[in-house]
């Protein structure tokens, strides 16, 4: 959870290779054809070997997912946003913010790209990072299964 009540909290990042737009239920069907198409790539998004999303994962599972995360959104425990190739033109990955509760992280960083994604896994994670220091003043972030292995991840540490 964020700490000071006057922090406003962006609802929207553009970039030159991709716009960032805080989730919202009115994206739930283009967000779930993503998610199935990705759907073996996410196995490996928030630890090694997720099940997430299932064979078996629905539509109205997704809704639930998504109002989830509106609602963390605005009471500001967690941030889910959907990456697009410019203004909305192809839902193209997912990013999830998760403030911490480990030592000397602040922040606890998931994302995903579509393999027919115009941005590179590397670009956008330094873009993100980058957006996080700037804008959200959180400089300890970590990538986990990225900058560092799930071997070595203590697994999930938010504090709900």
């Amino acid at each position: 959870m964020l700490k000071t009540a006057r922090f406003q909290v962006p609802q929207h990042y553009a970039h030159a290779g991709f716009v960032l737009r805080a989730c919202d239920e009115a994206q739930a069907v283009r967000e779930y054809v993503a998610l199935l198409r990705e759907r073996e790539q996410l196995h490996q998004l928030f630890r090694a070997d997720d099940p997430w999303p299932s064979a078996h994962f629905s539509l109205a599972q997704h809704e639930a997912d998504l109002a989830w995360q509106v609602s963390e959104f605005r009471a500001h425990r967690s941030f889910a946003y959907t990456v697009w190739e410019g203004e909305e033109q192809a839902l193209i990955g997912g990013l999830y913010l998760y403030p911490s509760l480990l030592p000397g992280v602040q922040v606890e960083v998931f994302f995903w790209l579509g393999a027919d994604s115009p941005v590179a896994a590397s670009t956008f994670s330094e873009v993100i990072r980058r957006w996080l220091r700037r804008r959200w003043n959180w400089t300890s972030v970590r990538f986990p299964g990225r900058d560092t292995p799930w071997v070595e991840w203590p697994g999930v540490t938010y504090p709900w």
